[in-house]
């Protein structure tokens, strides 16, 4: 046997690397786009997870959850199915699955079929998927919807007119 001493002098180096925490993206949840790949600053508010305050500055708030705040100075608001919001938002687009109560101000607004709105939406753009339940109030804002295509598949209601011989 050996009675050399052991070295403690040595220290190898090694590179840092980032925290990477796995998450869910968007192809994970039912109906997700996939088209907000490149999100930047994204706050998801997880099932069983409550949130009270002021958010700002995020590109995307996903709420699984319970949020209520107000909201400014953020590009999407998505509220799924499950999620409950509760305040006021104002957004450059909005998708709502889940229930919304308060004032909403987005350009534009996709209410899923699964919805349940109770206030105020402010709109350039509107599509509501037939069976999502609205009370409260719309109101449109001419030129809000600048960039937005109207073309799509979407269904219309039309309402008939009494006809004077019936």
């Amino acid at each position: 046997m050996s009675s050399k001493p052991h070295s403690t002098n040595f220290r190898p180096e090694i590179p840092k690397r980032p925290l990477e925490i796995p998450t869910r993206g968007s192809s994970g949840r039912p109906g997700g786009s996939g088209s907000h790949s490149s999100e930047g600053k994204k706050l998801t508010v997880g099932r069983d997870i409550t949130l009270k305050g002021e958010i700002g500055s995020c590109d995307v708030l996903v709420v699984e959850g319970v949020v209520e705040a107000q909201i400014k100075e953020c590009s999407r608001l998505e509220v799924s199915e499950g999620g409950s919001f509760i305040g006021s938002a104002q957004v450059d687009e909005a998708e709502i699955s889940g229930k919304f109560e308060g004032e909403l101000t987005a350009g534009r607004v996709v209410v899923v079929h699964s919805a349940e709105i109770s206030g105020k939406i402010t709109y350039g753009a509107l599509q509501i998927e037939n069976g999502a339940r609205i009370k409260g109030e719309l109101e449109y804002v001419e030129g809000a919807d600048t960039g937005i295509s109207r073309g799509g598949s979407t269904g219309a209601i039309t309402i008939p007119r009494k006809s004077d011989d019936s």
